[in-house]
């Protein structure tokens, strides 16, 4: 990943900063991008100076008239743990962070079904899944048709143990033990996907300008009115669904 951006989720908005501030995947155990050059953004005060302190070299920039700022990061080979230190009026420190291979995890639910789903089956890949060196992160079901976002509203790095890797998509984590089976070196995974949701859904504004009728879909959405009536009329089929259920299994 040259860009440590997310595609077009359901994304959180960002306020005005006083401070330094980073995106929720630059975080605490993450795991970036090895062998190429890592564009690391963030937000500050306007003309802010930021300082990021990595491995022994330090690498600067100002925060433009909007607050963003970013800082390149030459490549790095796979390895860590490192700790990155951000500096401007605040400090923040990241720890725990590897480089290795970053995959985008998406699609529908095969993709979003967890590890919790199929432990039965898996019992002992379940017992036998630490490893410090693959890390999941879940990007949190929102969506937003009115406006592309920065940064995604919650989402933490998790490293793989029996506990955690229940929360990881099943797929992926397979995907990542195989992998790093084969290259030994770390892997994460961001996992975006959402049950039963199109292709169309994912993509940007200006992606969807070449499928006109897609894009008109996707404006009606602005309304929050239809967006209310979709969900009122979906809690209503749900609760028919449940109570016919109740009142006809035999059991």
């Amino acid at each position: 990943m040259k860009r440590l951006i997310l595609l077009v989720f359901a994304l959180a908005t960002i306020p005005a900063c006083s401070q330094i501030r980073l995106p929720r995947l630059v975080s605490d155990n993450a795991v970036l991008q090895r062998d190429k050059e890592l564009e690391l953004f963030g937000w500050a005060s306007a003309g802010e100076s930021v300082i990021l302190e990595f491995n022994g070299k330090t690498f600067t920039t100002i925060a433009n008239n909007n607050g963003a700022w970013t800082i390149n990061l030459p490549p790095q080979k796979a390895g860590g743990p490192f700790n990155l230190v951000f500096k401007g009026k605040n400090q923040i420190t990241l720890r725990n962070i590897l480089f290795g291979d970053v995959w985008l995890c998406s699609g529908q639910s095969n993709m979003e079904l967890t590890m919790h789903r199929v432990r039965e089956k898996y019992a002992n890949e379940v017992a036998s899944s630490t490893n410090a060196f693959i890390r999941h992160f879940e990007v949190p079901d929102r969506y937003d048709f009115k406006k592309e976002n920065t940064d995604v509203s919650g989402g933490e790095w998790k490293e793989a143990t029996p506990s955690n890797v229940l929360n990881f998509s099943a797929v992926a984590y397979f995907f990542a033990r195989d992998i790093y089976e084969k290259h030994r070196v770390p892997i994460g995974l961001i996992n975006a996907a959402l049950g039963g949701s199109p292709a169309e859904a994912w993509m940007s504004e200006d992606a969807l300008k070449e499928f006109p009728h897609h894009l008109e879909e996707a404006k009606k959405f602005r309304n929050d009115s239809l967006i209310q009536a979709i969900e009122s009329a979906d809690r209503a089929r749900m609760l028919e669904w449940y109570s016919k259920l109740a009142n006809t299994d035999a059991g």
